[in-house]
């Protein structure tokens, strides 16, 4: 596997350099075996109502850029219980996932817990996978959620480094504890147990998570510190005990290096070995023959935004002290779009119109909220998921607040200072201890099956395997069982279950019925094994009528959306209805229907109609030519003369009536013998593999039908046959158009999500993209948010801002 961020080492020797061999092919195979990814989910609510669809996009990382690993995503709903309510299943293109899920109607009010992971997460600690707990409201439950106002505190110490040394002045970390929310302001001092009318040195919260001070201890002293919030609670926190000797280490990070001392005053060692570690990459080592009273510097310059932890090592490879710090929390380095209006308009139901600019970045997602919902932005965003909470999984109020305009790079440094690197421990790993893998990252759905023969392994044998359209005709693929008898495919991306037939090559009848074949999906859904965390900030109380709704100006707004969207709907199902009695169907969608079969949809793809639509194709000299400039992301290149498609600089798949052929081969089709051409982007087409996308192909046969392939499957009878599960379908989101008379009398629009799009696709001529959306009846703002990542570049794209 590639490594996805690519640093240069810096030598920082004060004799010579010593490769920490151990700790290095423990790191790299960490990394290329059982890499770590961590998973951020926009959804486009804060709560929900029972029956409601939840949207959402994720995004996949590992060692702080896109991850490369994983092409499946699994999603799962749990009550408090831990009784699972749901679990979907979606394919991952290029790091990126959109989805959608429908919540029961009948689902009780109460707080429910969302888990996410990838098959890679599911053999790693489960601390790392996605929970989070999300409220869902429904008036006709026997009980009602209420907001649980108590709340309390606790605090921990931390010396940096892990260590508190006699006469070395060290940097001491407070840590609050919150239970609800924390206290808007708190302070303290530190006394020496003998002496508690002395304050050797005072400090204030920075924020609701952290404090620090400097300290420098004395030999069998025994410090504590006493804090007291605005309302007067009070705790005191002993700190640790003092240890006469010891290693210390002592981190400054700037904007061009980050500086480190290590003092010693335990017995003289041969040597230290220092390693600083982004993810499970290495990106500085140090062999230190001599340590002097003097910082040592790593240079920032080739480094991302991240957390890099600093170890330092004996000369047998045992850890002395460990550090994290933030690479340049003065400099965040985001690539951040340009967001103009074309028409800009706040009155009830006004249409907008906004011109994205992304010079490098070929697509994004984008959504527009009503600034008066969606509060949730505020406290955790898409930069402190991927550069904090992804690593440290302890609870942190309002992470959100250390990337922000107004962050505050000493409270980061010291909540990190506060926490221990838990992705993985250095003891276990240069020993050579590893996770067991159990879900193979495999390339979307896969499949493992066996075949037998009298009940016995069928090895070296051809098994044909059909699989049949809705009026496509059947799809004929051939495998090869192994000396086991088994056989593998994968790379395939279809929703639905679909049928697959079987028998083997030139089998008889009675050898037929005596064969059997037995699949199981490569990658699956696993069991949460550890218990649910305690639902915070709410409690169920009994509903004393069924009338009585959650009072809460978010929940009532909500209870009146879903009003708005049902009256908006019933509107919309009766325009439809009108128009379908001039228009039968969308002949798009049926002739797609007609000639596509399942395995080569995808849920992206781009559809040209050439029977009802681009009649001025024909004139066309090929169809390649006709498409270049027509989709973006695609063009067409001319490989050895031959017009050749490429999908985002990647040479694209060619399908002839979904059949794999060379760009070659259809140079010669004319364009007026063509019924439809689709593009799919992203992942892989067939069971024939190919993850760089496709340009499919279908000629006109016909009354537009495909060609028969022979009799349907249906039809046959006395055929063997199994299942494969699909991935489950995403719901398109419903945009309102208020450019229809009819539909902007309804009566009213209290909308929180005004804008919602997974995958928006720039205009490779103009780098500008735009969106449009028609306001609610009260949001006099719109708040953007764009989120993407430069792979190029390895930075998040990223855009949060409320106009005008």
């Amino acid at each position: 596997m590639k490594r996805i961020i690519t640093f240069c080492f810096f030598w920082a020797l004060s004799s010579h350099f010593s490769s920490q061999q151990a700790a290095d092919k423990a790191l790299q195979t960490l990394n290329d075996k059982f890499s770590q990814e961590h998973i951020y989910i926009l959804t486009d609510k804060d709560l929900y109502l029972s029956g409601d669809i939840v949207w959402f996009n994720a995004m996949i990382f590992r060692n702080f850029t896109i991850s490369d690993i994983s092409t499946n995503f699994f999603i799962e709903m749990y009550d408090r219980n831990k009784k699972q309510i749901l679990r979907r299943r979606f394919p991952v293109f290029n790091g990126l996932v959109q989805g959608s899920i429908q919540l029961p109607e009948d689902l009780n009010e109460d707080v429910y817990y969302f888990r996410a992971y990838t098959p890679m997460m599911s053999n790693l600690s489960e601390d790392f996978q996605y929970l989070k707990q999300i409220p869902v409201y429904n008036p006709s439950s026997p009980k009602k959620l209420v907001a649980d106002k108590t709340s309390s505190w606790s605090a921990t110490l931390h010396p940096e480094g892990n260590s508190f040394i006699q006469n070395i002045p060290g940097k001491i970390a407070v840590r609050l504890h919150s239970k609800g929310t924390p206290p808007l302001q708190w302070e303290g001092y530190v006394i020496e147990k003998s002496n508690p009318e002395k304050k050797i040195t005072t400090f204030k919260g920075l924020d609701g998570n952290v404090g620090i001070f400097t300290i420098t201890p004395e030999k069998d002293k025994v410090y504590e510190a006493v804090i007291t919030d605005n309302n007067g609670v009070k705790n005191t926190v002993s700190l640790p005990k003092v240890s006469e000797t010891g290693i210390s280490l002592q981190v400054i990070s700037e904007k061009d290096n980050i500086k480190y001392k290590i003092q010693n005053t335990a017995e003289v060692l041969p040597y230290y070995n220092v390693v600083a570690n982004i993810g499970e990459q290495v990106v500085y080592k140090a062999k230190i023959n001599q340590l002097k009273d003097a910082f040592q510097s790593i240079p920032t310059n080739q480094l991302i935004n991240s957390i890099l932890q600093i170890t330092v090592f004996d000369d047998k490879e045992n850890v002395l002290a460990s550090r994290m710090c933030f690479v340049m929390p003065q400099n965040l380095n985001i690539s951040s779009p340009e967001v103009k209006p074309e028409t800009l308009s706040t009155e009830k139901r006004g249409f907008n119109s906004f011109n994205i600019k992304s010079k490098d970045i070929p697509s994004f997602s984008a959504a527009v909220f009503d600034p008066e919902d969606k509060k949730s932005l505020d406290d955790e965003s898409f930069l402190s998921s991927l550069w904090l909470t992804s690593i440290i999984k302890s609870k942190i109020d309002r992470p959100a607040q250390y990337f922000g305009d107004k962050r505050n790079a000493e409270a980061l440094d010291a909540l990190l200072i506060s926490e221990q690197w838990k992705m993985f421990d250095w003891k276990e790993i240069i020993s050579g201890k590893y996770p067991n893998i159990i879900n193979n990252a495999s390339k979307y759905i896969s499949y493992r099956g066996k075949l037998t023969i009298n009940a016995k392994p069928a090895p070296q044998q051809n098994l044909i395997l059909f699989i049949e359209g809705e009026k496509s005709g059947n799809q004929v693929f051939e495998v090869e069982t192994d000396s086991n008898g088994e056989f593998f495919f994968d790379n395939m991306i279809f929703e639905k279950p679909i049928k697959i037939t079987y028998q083997i090559n030139e089998a008889n009848a009675a050898l037929k019925s005596r064969t059997n074949v037995y699949v199981n999906p490569v990658n699956t859904f696993i069991s949460l094994k550890k218990e649910l965390p305690p639902v915070e900030n709410y409690t169920l109380v009994d509903r004393k009528s069924a009338a009585e709704i959650s009072q809460s100006a978010e929940i009532t707004k909500a209870v009146e959306s879903r009003k708005y969207k049902k009256e908006y709907n019933e509107k919309v199902t009766l325009i439809e209805e009108i128009k379908i009695k001039a228009k039968k169907k969308n002949l798009t969608e049926d002739l797609n229907k007609k000639l596509s079969s399942p395995l080569y949809n995808s849920i992206n793809e781009t559809v040209f109609d050439f029977i009802n639509d681009n009649q001025s194709a024909a004139s066309s000299p090929n169809i390649m030519q006709w498409l270049q400039g027509r989709v973006a992301g695609l063009s067409i290149n001319y490989d050895n003369g031959i017009p050749t498609p490429y999908i985002r600089q990647s040479k694209a798949n060619v399908y002839l009536d979904e059949m794999l052929l060379d760009a070659g081969s259809i140079s010669g089709i004319s364009v007026s013998d063509i019924a439809m051409v689709k593009i799919i982007k992203d992942g892989s087409v067939g069971m024939s593999g190919g993850g760089n996308g496709a340009v499919l192909i279908y000629t006109k046969r016909g009354d537009t039908q495909p060609a028969s392939r022979g009799n349907s499957l249906s039809n046959m009878t006395d055929v063997n046959f199994f299942v494969m599960e699909g991935y489950n379908e995403t719901e398109k989101f419903p945009d309102s158009d208020y450019g229809n008379s009819d539909l902007s009398k309804i009566g009213y629009d209290y909308r929180s999500v005004l804008y919602w799009n997974p995958l928006v696709e720039k205009n490779d001529d103009t780098d500008t993209t735009k969106i449009d959306f028609y306001n609610n009846d009260t949001a006099k703002k719109f708040r953007f948010i764009i989120l993407g990542f430069d792979t190029e570049k390895y930075i998040p794209v990223y855009y949060d801002k409320i106009v005008p």
